[in-house]
């Protein structure tokens, strides 16, 4: 097994890690979900087109978060990883605001 690039990762954030993937993935499913439920009830798409967005960011953060498990990434993106994570929380926040008004 080749050695990570940047050394390995403390316990702590290899939990802070697998943290913030379950919380993203399991914010931005429920953004979708209700985005989809929304989209049946009122016929508009654009619901659903908000949700895509969300779920575009995530997926990137996602990665992002890998790369840097794996060591693939230098420690200085891990402010740039609890940022993204925190912008699309207010995201799906404010998507779910937008659906329900």
């Amino acid at each position: 097994m080749d050695e990570p690039l940047f050394g390995g990762l403390s316990r702590r954030d290899m939990l802070i890690d697998r943290f913030a993937n379950a919380y993203i993935i399991t914010i931005t499913l429920l953004t979708l979900l209700v985005s989809l439920y929304r989209t049946f009830t009122t016929g508009t798409w654009q619901h659903t087109l908000l949700a895509l967005c969300t779920l575009s960011f995530a997926l990137v953060e996602v990665r992002l978060v890998n790369w840097y498990r794996r060591g693939d990434l230098e420690p200085h993106f891990r402010p740039l990883i609890l940022h993204l994570t925190l912008s699309i929380t207010l995201l799906s926040v404010l998507a779910n605001m937008y659906f329900f008004t």
